[in-house]
């Protein structure tokens, strides 16, 4: 049987009136509107706690507390707070920061960081949590050369916009300019291994075979304008074949004035080399800095489609890239994206003539 809502006083009635009318906190807001409805005496228990998103028991819960203290009883909130985190405040920063320059291997690492700025031995379990509410991941880094200076990349980013006009200078001003990222990928039968999904306790194999079998693919992207994909397959690679896949860009706009950013290997043309195209301007990249290059992600990406497969030729390997490939010839929206809206295409934006 149904339990009998009691009727409230009308003092009470009134006290709730005057207290709905007053600024109140959200958690206060609803106590009086489930009294209110108490109040009004036409809804059941069960109705009323429909209404207002509160548990049957609830609303017994805040009749008790107006019935033994009045409508003051109900406002005052009797919470004791939650458990005071076990990082906070400054070291909070300070792990965040140390988080974010890659400073930990291991979770256990952080164990004994936080012990020696503590004294205290925080659990492992303990430790992911805090790493978890940090936004932490374990992640592969990628490898960074001894001989990178990040002093020349850092101004690069920054000066390319003064670059890309120094290199166009006055011949940029009576024709179209187009800006692109180069790079070359070997592509081969030795397989590429990378993860793939399973089930836990079950170990996974992927076909393997000793085979050295050579490739390269010449990639540009058009860095802004129409987002152009330029590919070029060679068996071998050096300075005479980097001439023809510049020669290819060049051709794919006679009227324009092309600028190819790449990185300084020892089989591009250096700037000033007689055999560069006559409407190509180069501008290198600083040494050891691939991640300028947003190139390098096409690459990848392209190792994502051939990746844990055995191929039984080179050509049936160049086959499944091309389909891979197609895709990006005909939609700028995806050179697009891989590009992004970074650094790179503000600065081209500034350096080149509208």
């Amino acid at each position: 049987m149904a339990r009998t809502l009691r009727r409230l006083g009308e003092q009470v009635v009134a006290d709730l009136e005057t207290a709905w009318a007053q600024p109140q906190p959200d958690w206060a807001r609803q106590r009086l509107f489930v009294m209110r409805l108490v109040a009004q005496h036409e809804l059941s228990a069960d109705q009323i706690a429909a209404a207002s998103g509160v548990t049957r028991k609830t609303v017994f819960n805040y009749l008790a507390l107006v019935e033994a203290g009045g409508v003051a009883a109900l406002l005052q909130r009797a919470h004791k707070g939650g458990p005071v985190p076990a990082v906070r405040g400054v070291l909070a920063e300070e792990l965040t920061a140390k988080l974010g320059a890659g400073k930990f291997r291991r979770a256990r690492d952080v164990q004994a960081w936080l012990k020696k700025r503590t004294r205290k031995t925080l659990a492992l379990s303990g430790v992911y949590k805090v790493l978890g509410k940090l936004g932490a991941r374990l992640k592969v880094p990628r490898k960074s050369h001894a001989k990178k200076n990040p002093a020349k990349t850092a101004a690069f980013k920054a000066e390319l916009a003064t670059r890309l006009g120094t290199v166009v200078g006055t011949a940029g001003q009576d024709r179209p300019v187009r800006v692109w990222v180069l790079d070359e990928h070997r592509y081969g039968l030795l397989p590429v291994i990378r993860r793939m999904w399973g089930l836990k306790g079950v170990r996974l194999h992927a076909p393997y075979a000793t085979r050295y079998q050579w490739g390269y693919l010449h990639e540009a992207l058009e860095v802004d304008g129409a987002h152009r994909v330029e590919l070029l397959f060679t068996p071998c690679i050096d300075q005479d074949i980097h001439t023809l896949f510049l020669t290819q860009i060049g051709q794919s706009d006679p009227g324009a004035l092309h600028v190819v950013i790449a990185d300084q290997a020892g089989f591009h043309l250096p700037e000033d080399d007689p055999r560069l195209p006559a409407n190509v301007r180069l501008l290198p990249l600083p040494p050891y800095s691939p991640e300028l290059n947003p190139v390098e992600r096409f690459g990848d990406l392209v190792k994502d489609q051939v990746c844990n497969r055995l191929f039984p030729s080179l050509a049936a390997l160049e086959r499944r890239i091309e389909a891979a490939l197609r895709p990006w010839l005909t939609s700028p929206v995806r050179v697009a994206q891989l590009i992004g809206e970074g650094w790179l295409h503000d600065q081209v934006n500034s350096g080149v003539p509208a």
